[in-house]
């Protein structure tokens, strides 16, 4: 069955006028082309292709780019192509353009510790490279210093300071910890936000979460919903924000409920374990 995919067809060629991408426009209106300059500094042309395989797909897009390309008097080789399906390429486009970025000063909070041990804690031979020095310091991507906290034996340096947590607060966090790990097992693909209304859903058991419902709505992403005249569960939210157990990301009403959408910090993860 025919579907569409996204080819990006990069030319040996560059400092291409404003007049020939307009004519590569044309030739190539049919394909909804996007024609710009590739990371090599090459033009690139990408269209769209309805075919069954890829293989049909990649042979047509080259047959419709190099006859558009020799149209306008290009006659460069071909010097590279990719090729994905529409909804691969959605998802790639949903994803930041920037990757979530930590100091040192980020990484204490992650990690429980000082600023100064996270300081020598970022020197180890077997940490992460940094991808950039500003004058606050060196800065890191958040995904490698998470990935290394888990393989890292804290046994040579000072534990993390402990958490004091109320009953509601330890139970909301065991919650949205359950709900975090069944979406990382059986969830949505990555980077594919759910669906409204299709989200997973852990509801509150017991009289200590009476009312509340919990929700992975996608790797990363969780909410919590609690009765908006609950004081006592907006305070838990509170209180697990400021001990940097979950980062809250937004908070809304509807009708006589809260909802809100937040993350579970590397450190609520490794605090809801020993709960």
């Amino acid at each position: 069955m025919p579907q569409a995919w996204s080819i990006e067809v990069e030319l040996g060629v560059s400092d291409v006028s404003d007049d020939i991408v307009e004519e590569l426009h044309e030739h190539l209106a049919d394909c909804s082309p996007a024609v710009g300059t590739a990371p090599s500094g090459n033009l690139s042309v990408r269209i769209f292709i309805e075919a069954s395989t890829a293989r049909q797909a990649m042979d047509a897009a080259l047959k419709e780019v190099t006859a558009a390309a020799k149209q306008t008097g290009i006659n460069h080789a071909v010097a590279g192509i990719e090729l994905v399906t529409e909804e691969e390429l959605d998802r790639r486009l949903e994803e930041p353009s920037v990757p979530e970025l930590v100091g040192v000063s980020e990484i204490a909070a992650m990690f429980g510790v000082g600023r100064q041990r996270a300081a020598q804690v970022v020197q180890r031979a077997d940490f992460p490279p940094a991808v950039a020095q500003l004058k606050a310091g060196p800065v890191f991507l958040k995904w490698q210093v998470e990935a290394f906290e888990k393989q890292w034996d804290r046994r040579g340096g000072r534990p993390p300071k402990p958490v004091d947590l109320t009953e509601l607060d330890r139970e909301v966090l065991t919650a949205l910890n359950a709900a975090h790990h069944e979406i990382e097992n059986s969830g949505p693909v990555p980077g594919k936000a759910t669906p409204e209304g299709e989200a997973q859903e852990i509801a509150g058991t017991g009289e200590v979460l009476a009312g509340w419902a919990f929700a992975a709505l996608r790797p990363g992403r969780l909410c919590a919903a609690f009765p908006a005249d609950d004081h006592s569960a907006r305070a838990a939210i509170t209180r697990l924000a400021k001990a940097r157990l979950v980062s809250v990301e937004t908070e809304s009403t509807h009708d006589d409920e809260v909802v809100v959408e937040l993350e579970l910090t590397t450190k609520g993860e490794r605090v809801a374990a020993t709960q």
